[in-house]
């Protein structure tokens, strides 16, 4: 079961940025996803997590960018 999205929001903006973490989310596929990741400062304003669909990270197992979608959260743990 997916979590809200204000409640993913308030879990990513208590883990803060350059910190790990680890999200299980449902791909679009239907297929459920667990990843270690860690948002970056970004370079330029992006917005608000609120005003965003999906959350850009990097995969810090694959070593590359990957993102998911807020509404599809099923957990955040630092």
């Amino acid at each position: 079961m997916t979590i809200p999205k204000s409640e993913a929001i308030k879990e990513l903006k208590s883990i803060g940025y350059q910190r790990e973490f680890v999200v299980e989310f449902t791909k679009v596929n239907g297929e459920v996803r667990q990843m270690k990741a860690m948002m970056e400062i970004p370079d330029k304003p992006v917005g608000a997590l609120e005003d965003l669909s999906a959350v850009p990270v990097m995969d810090l197992e694959k070593g590359q960018w990957r993102s998911f979608r807020l509404d599809s959260v099923l957990s955040i743990s630092a």
